[in-house]
């Protein structure tokens, strides 16, 4: 990402420069984790956040239709889903309970 950018930048631009990468590359964890890392410090400099979901539909014609949730997760949360994941038991569906739907109740 350019200096430039990311001295300027303001959380919604953190938001479409995610939505833009997972458009170009809905797997960006698994296939630029360098990037998805950057991307998520960007998302975490300019907010609380420390939980995202970038969800791409299955034809995607703009950034902004790739859909989204933030999250600030506490630290509990986040030490009991390290130390699954240390154990390796993390999957999508521990994190979803833990997060997610933790969220939505």
């Amino acid at each position: 990402m350019p200096a430039r950018f990311v001295a300027r930048s303001k959380l919604n631009n953190a938001i479409l420069a995610v939505q833009t990468a997972i458009m170009e590359r809905p797997n960006l964890a698994g296939e630029a984790p360098e990037k998805a890392a950057a991307l998520a410090w960007l998302l975490a400099s300019r907010s609380s956040i420390n939980a995202v979901l970038f969800i791409p539909p299955a034809h995607c014609r703009r950034p902004q239709d790739v859909g989204y949730r933030l999250a600030t997760v506490d630290l509990a949360t986040l030490a009991g889903l390290k130390i699954r994941q240390d154990s390796g038991q993390l999957t999508p569906k521990v994190i979803n309970n833990a997060v997610w739907q933790s969220i939505a109740a």
